[in-house]
């Protein structure tokens, strides 16, 4: 019986080493994200690719309200957001947004 309860806190301890091991290095990622700096050009191409999913994003919305699916309002203020966070990803010159699931200590 002792072997078997020994077995199983060698185990649990074992696993959560591991885990604190992969969320260091996933917060390392995303440090190592945040230093990197697009330059002008890649700027605009990334742009270029979010100025055409909005445009679709549009598109759809307007499918949406033309079939019935979401009224004009709701369309409308869907719109509005989307338009709101382009313009914020601009500002912040097309970075990749940062991972929300991340609480400040690195812990999920």
């Amino acid at each position: 019986m002792n072997k078997i309860i020994m077995s199983f806190m060698i185990a649990t301890l074992l696993s959560l080493g591991f885990t604190s091991l992969s969320s260091a290095e996933e917060q390392q990622n995303v440090v190592d994200q945040k230093k990197v700096q697009l330059t002008s050009e890649q700027q605009a191409e990334v742009k270029a690719i979010h100025q055409n999913i909005l445009e679709q994003k549009k598109k759809l919305i307007g499918k949406y309200v033309e079939f019935g699916q979401m009224t004009k309002e709701d369309g409308d203020k869907l719109i509005s957001r989307f338009d709101q966070k382009f313009k914020k990803m601009e500002e912040m010159g097309f970075q990749m947004p940062k991972h929300h699931h991340f609480h400040k200590s690195g812990k999920h």
